[in-house]
């Protein structure tokens, strides 16, 4: 199949599948990466993550963009578990002051971490690709989170990007001021405060804008508006169905093979 064809979002399937059926499969599937201990199914679930990819119109700068932080952290993870963990050695590194050994069980260890994360990550980097934030988080209120933890997740999503407007536009004040050109010592000072501003203003702004809710009638509790209005498609219903049986294959098989 061509895979060129899939250019815009109404072409691909990923995109036009229900929210909920895709928060609630890919979320799943985020827990089954992270309980699995075979390598070989952590990695069998992260291909399978990369490869919806394959079929999304997503920039790929973005992608990598996302995902190079995760896998920096991942290494890092399994590098810290392949010298710390286990107790037969598989090789010494010798430095000039001491040495490393690394262990066989920490090898084995740190890869399925490293397993772990990437298909976890890349599997919340789908969702986030092709699901609006709103969605998912009303999807998870369906789901009975409580509705403090949905509303905070909510203002920081719509708020995270004004922060970082207010930041930019602080840092070119100081570009402007020449700040560049000053010592190490001073440019460390200035990163301060510019910090400190940012979180002055942005508790100031959490603070009005949470009083303006309350004035006008916010109640946590409130469950009479509906987001969703319409009910899930049968083909829709039949590809969470589908997944989520897959998924307990992949949970059934990796208890079997411990």
């Amino acid at each position: 199949m061509n895979l060129a064809r899939f250019t815009t979002e109404s072409d691909c399937l990923l995109f036009r599948l229900d929210s909920r059926v895709k928060t609630v499969t890919l979320l799943l599937a985020v827990v089954v990466a992270s309980m699995l201990t075979q390598w070989y199914l952590a990695l069998g679930l992260w291909l399978v993550a990369l490869s919806l990819f394959c079929w999304m119109p997503v920039d790929r700068k973005a992608l990598l963009k996302r995902l190079v932080m995760p896998f920096g952290i991942a290494w890092l993870v399994f590098i810290s578990v392949l010298f710390t963990h286990g107790g037969h050695s598989l090789f010494v590194v010798s430095l000039h002051y001491f040495s490393l050994t690394a262990y066989q069980e920490g090898l084995l260890f740190g890869l399925l971490l490293f397993l772990r994360i990437m298909a976890a990550v890349t599997l919340v980097a789908a969702l986030s690709f092709s699901t609006p934030m709103i969605d998912i988080l009303e999807t998870l209120r369906l789901c009975k989170v409580p509705p403090i933890i949905i509303d905070i997740a909510d203002m920081m999503y719509r708020y995270v990007f004004i922060i970082q407007d207010t930041a930019h536009t602080l840092r070119q004040a100081q570009i402007s001021r020449l700040s560049e050109n000053a010592s190490w010592l001073h440019r460390v000072r200035d990163v301060g405060k510019v910090a400190g501003s940012i979180l002055i203003k942005s508790l100031d702004k959490s603070t009005r804008i949470y009083q303006a809710m309350l004035s006008r009638g916010y109640n946590e509790d409130n469950n009479d508006l509906l987001f969703f209005t319409s009910a899930i498609p049968a083909r829709d219903k039949v590809i969470g169905i589908v997944t989520g049986a897959m998924l307990a294959v992949i949970v059934v098989v990796n208890l079997l093979c411990r």
